[in-house]
């Protein structure tokens, strides 16, 4: 029941969200507008929870893990305290230093390399593809 309850409750937020963009301009083509990604997430955001609420699961889950709860939030919270202060490229290592925390298991060389690519392609993103000013490192 809870589980059907949760299912429920995101498909209702999706929703509502989807309905709230809709009142946003779309654009279209290489002009996207505002509404365009909230539209998007929101819809996905809909179709998961149909999607749960259609196929159950024969397990039961257990408790939340501390562990990996506390690593994400650290994560989004160091992100966001050191972005403007250091630079996207710091914030995000960062941030992906901290979420990483929470595993159970380590493979730190994979991780690294994984994680320097990320770095430079969401500054790259920002600022070539989006054409935003974002520093990747702070005083470069």
């Amino acid at each position: 029941m809870t589980r059907n309850a949760t299912w429920l409750l995101l498909g209702i937020c999706g929703a509502a969200a989807f309905f709230m963009a809709l009142g946003y301009q779309a654009g279209g083509g290489s002009g996207i507008d505002s509404a365009t990604v909230p539209l998007i997430l929101s819809g996905g955001i809909v179709l998961i929870s149909l999607l749960g609420l259609t196929f159950k699961q024969d397990t039961e889950t257990s408790g939340i893990e501390l562990r990996p709860l506390l690593a994400i939030s650290a994560a989004v919270l160091l992100f966001i305290l050191s972005v403007e202060r250091f630079g996207l490229i710091p914030a995000t290592l960062a941030s992906m230093v901290a979420a990483y925390l929470g595993q159970s298991e380590r493979r730190i060389a994979p991780f690294l390399v994984y994680a320097l690519i990320f770095a430079f392609a969401v500054w790259s993103l920002f600022s070539m593809g989006l054409g935003l000013p974002v520093k990747a490192i702070r005083g470069f």
